[in-house]
């Protein structure tokens, strides 16, 4: 008999853990963790001429980051997207047209959970009518899990000729890369910029020349402190542009000098 009872327990038993292993899982998975994220335009101080001007920000979980300035400025919605040629997985969208050129910004999801900003371009005269969206910045999470932005630009990648050439007077900035750091120099020409073969000859005359002592590029919103004072590092229509806001030129009230490729070989050299 007890033999009977000790079976009987014993098959209750395991019919109860059976039961168990058999009934489905009530555990919680980890819940997964969005950044909230948007672009967002705001109204700056009007050009000299009264034109108005925008600052384009990236807001990542309520912390901003400037993009860049731009002459218009206003939040697409989703029926906007496909006009801006777009992709059909963006979030945020925002841009504007102002003298036959627009400038415009969007951000979408990467198939590895990571997010971008875009960056696009369009004239009136341009050929294609293609956008030629760039990445500015890539949204990630760093070590310890959280969502950072990550601009595209690192401090070697600025390296390169810029220059502004006018009638009276032109301009240029050569930046040369210098292991972990850069070394910043400043020129100014009379008249019309040396030709490069003038320059690999050394057949020219400068106005000034100042080796800069300070130039300092925070890249999360691109702004420049230096001995020409505050700057602005931009990607306008595929190029780097440096904008100085302390230096007028013959063209506005700021001076924005425009990398120059085929000065590119004094990188290397000086004149």
């Amino acid at each position: 008999m007890k033999k009977i009872i000790f079976l009987l327990f014993t098959f209750f038993f395991f019919q109860a853990c059976n039961s168990e292993n058999n009934r489905p899982s009530t555990a919680l998975s980890a819940p997964t963790i969005t950044p909230s994220l948007s672009l967002v335009c705001q109204e700056t101080a009007p050009k000299s001429d009264g034109t108005p001007t925008y600052s384009v920000y990236l807001l990542l979980d309520g912390k901003k980051t400037k993009l860049a300035n731009i002459l218009a400025c206003e939040t697409f919605t989703k029926e906007d997207y496909k006009k801006y040629q777009m992709p059909k997985n963006t979030l945020d969208a925002c841009g504007g047209w102002s003298a036959d050129a627009g400038e415009y910004f969007y951000i979408d999801k990467k198939t590895d959970g990571s997010y971008a900003v875009n960056y696009g371009q369009m004239y009136k005269q341009k050929v294609t009518k293609k956008y030629d969206y760039s990445e500015l910045m890539r949204i990630k999470k760093d070590a310890d899990g959280k969502y950072t932005a990550y601009p595209k630009h690192q401090l070697k990648d600025l390296a390169g000729v810029y220059t502004l050439e006018g009638n009276k007077t032109s301009w240029m900035l050569i930046i040369r890369a210098k292991g972990e750091a850069i070394e910043t120099t400043y020129y100014t020409f009379n008249g019309k910029l040396p030709t490069p073969d003038a320059m690999k000859k050394n057949n020219l005359s400068v106005a000034s020349l100042q080796i800069l002592k300070s130039f300092d590029v925070d890249f999360s919103d691109m702004v420049i402190e230096s001995d020409l004072g505050m700057g602005q590092l931009e990607i306008i229509f595929g190029r780097e542009r440096i904008t100085f806001f302390n230096i007028k030129s013959h063209l506005e009230d700021m001076l924005r000098v425009t990398k120059n490729d085929a000065y590119s070989f004094l990188i290397e050299s000086s004149f």
